[in-house]
């Protein structure tokens, strides 16, 4: 065994977990690739149910490093997801002040949507309001969508 090789494999499970840590934030979006059926009122109460605490403290700088890791780790499940992370980034600015905290595949109203939640920020505060968008399934075109302060 070569000491490049003794010495990396100890040390590799400790540098996945602190890639996997996220320098301290989790970043975990709630996927959910067989959802509900709800009405558009009850698609709101989802909306303002979701936990936004753990981005309450990123500020309006911090955002668009925080979106990008909440995308990957959108990404990171399957295709279906992956899709709806490249209509959040296509149709939505880089700069958007909003993190996705919640991908739902549901029907809302008989119409068969992506329910996405995101946390959002006003200029210059911190991500502590959600926002609702609701994304046709299979065109992910923007059927409705809310905020919430």
């Amino acid at each position: 065994m070569s000491r490049l090789h003794a010495i990396a494999v100890p040390v590799l499970p400790l540098i996945i977990a602190l890639a996997l840590a996220g320098c301290g934030r989790d970043t975990v979006i709630v996927y959910m690739p067989e959802g509900g059926s709800y009405t558009l009122a009850e698609a709101g109460d989802v909306a303002r149910s979701v936990d936004v605490t753990p981005l309450e403290k990123v500020t309006s700088e911090e955002v668009s490093d925080t979106r990008q890791e909440y995308l990957t780790d959108l990404r990171g499940h399957g295709a279906d997801a992956s899709l709806v992370a490249d209509a959040l980034t296509r149709d939505f600015p880089l700069d958007t002040a909003a993190v996705p905290l919640l991908v739902e595949a549901a029907e809302v109203d008989g119409h068969q949507v992506w329910l996405i939640v995101e946390a959002w920020a006003e200029d210059g505060g911190t991500l502590s309001h959600r926002r609702l968008w609701l994304l046709d399934r299979d065109t992910l075109d923007l059927v409705d969508s809310m905020s919430f302060r």
